[in-house]
């Protein structure tokens, strides 16, 4: 199934569905729906961040700190985690829940639901990449991700699942700017 055939499930305010749309037809702007987000830990203080394609409609070129995706009509949270985990890194790993948050911007509305995960290559095996999806991964530091000592262009909702994850476990450890 193409992308713009991929069916949404729309929710409300209190994260309950209130129906479907096709994905070509949805406003991202207004309609909120339901995503993942994981973090690929590769050591305690650092993930794997991917650069998305030129050809993303949102975000195009932005650094996602998560790994993830829409939840699709009919999917669960967790069926969509492991899918798009397989997808876009071409690795199956074990998911660990870490709460949901809600986030909007310019651009989204999502209730989301986040997820950790330990990537190790020499356990794993190398990560397959998908390449309509994503371009190249790097290895960053929490805190430099967080300072954004990079200087890179993340996106905005994948920066608010890991302020999620970093407020609900790391306060003490990591300082949030």
């Amino acid at each position: 199934m193409s992308e713009t055939d991929e069916i949404i499930t729309l929710v409300d305010r209190q994260n309950q569905v209130i129906g479907d749309i096709p994905r070509r037809l949805m406003n991202f702007q207004q309609d909120i729906h339901r995503v993942t987000f994981i973090l690929v830990f590769t050591k305690q203080d650092t993930l794997l961040v991917q650069k998305r394609t030129d050809t993303k409609a949102f975000c195009p070129g932005y650094f996602g700190i998560t790994t993830g995706g829409v939840v699709a009509k009919d999917e669960s949270y967790d069926l969509c985690a492991s899918r798009e985990l397989e997808e876009e890194l071409g690795v199956e790993l074990t998911l660990s829940p870490q709460g949901m948050f809600f986030t909007e911007g310019e651009g989204f509305r999502i209730w989301g639901k986040v997820y950790t995960c330990q990537y190790d290559e020499a356990l794993h095996g190398p990560l397959h990449l998908q390449a309509k999806e994503v371009s190249e991964v790097r290895e960053m530091r929490i805190q430099d991700i967080l300072e954004n000592t990079h200087n890179l262009p993340f996106t905005p909702d994948s920066y608010d699942a890991l302020l999620h994850y970093v407020n609900d476990n790391l306060k003490e450890h990591v300082h949030v700017p």
